[in-house]
């Protein structure tokens, strides 16, 4: 039987009280992860029929948060004293698409998820973090309500994109609660160097991105915007390749 929002309000209490989570509660939370592997499978085929129409360079891939994830976010939150309604929770099912596209088809494809969701019935809402970013990150999310069930739809340019996994190799090693503003598990003031210099990255990205609504952008051509943006993701893909060399190191 499904569970109602009530009832995965009050889980979510029990999993946020530090320490190890009760098995029960464990145990309901992995029904609640069917629930909604179910949904994000049909989100995915919707998703992949609108990119079966484009003939657009776009990468396509899908997740399901894990429930050790999950709890350590809701713990997270408890411990920053902002406990988390579990079911308002908006990424615990995710799909993600990137390519080398620029703002102006960014907007386009928002756009076009949005039309096939609300098509279906479904009440769709929109968070741009290219305007708002959250340390230094920047995407377009579409979250959809399906039945009481969020599944987030995160797209990304390829700076975006390449930009988002440089940063997350870098909380690979000095700890994940720093995509959210929180400090660093390790490293201290030379890692908040680190990540300032990550968000001015984010910044410059972003206005060499901004130059595909200029007019000089309209008149030459997309391929001249994203030329644009080649030096830098140059430099990004550089920047991933030592990050993950140090996370593998570590790891061994």
């Amino acid at each position: 039987m499904r569970m109602s929002k009530s009832a995965v309000q009050k889980l979510g209490k029990r999993l946020e009280v530090p320490g190890e989570a009760p098995e029960e509660a464990l145990m309901q939370l992995e029904e609640l992860l069917i629930d909604y592997s179910e949904l994000l499978t049909a989100a995915r085929g919707v998703i992949d029929e609108l990119c079966d129409t484009l003939d657009w360079p776009l990468s396509v891939t899908h997740r399901l948060k894990t429930t050790d994830t999950l709890v350590q976010k809701l713990q997270r939150a408890k411990a920053r004293g902002d406990s988390t309604n579990l079911a308002r929770v908006q990424d615990i099912a995710g799909i993600r698409l990137s390519g080398n596209i620029t703002l102006i088809e960014q907007d386009q494809l928002r756009d076009w998820i949005i039309e096939r969701f609300e098509g279906q019935g479904h009440k769709c809402s929109v968070r741009d973090r290219r305007t708002d970013p959250m340390v230094g990150y920047r995407a377009v999310h579409v979250i959809v309500s399906i039945e009481g069930r969020y599944v987030e739809i995160q797209v990304r340019t390829l700076s975006q994109d390449l930009w988002a996994n440089v940063f997350e190799r870098i909380a690979d090693i000095f700890g994940r609660g720093i995509r959210y503003g929180e400090p660093p598990d390790s490293g201290g003031e030379a890692v908040g160097n680190i990540i300032r210099m990550m968000e001015g990255f984010s910044a410059r990205l972003y206005e060499v991105e901004r130059l595909a609504y200029t007019d000089d952008a309209k008149r030459d051509g997309r391929e001249a915007t994203l030329e644009a943006q080649r030096p830098l993701l140059a430099q990004l893909r550089e920047m991933l390749r030592t990050t993950e060399d140090i996370t593998g190191r570590l790891s061994t």
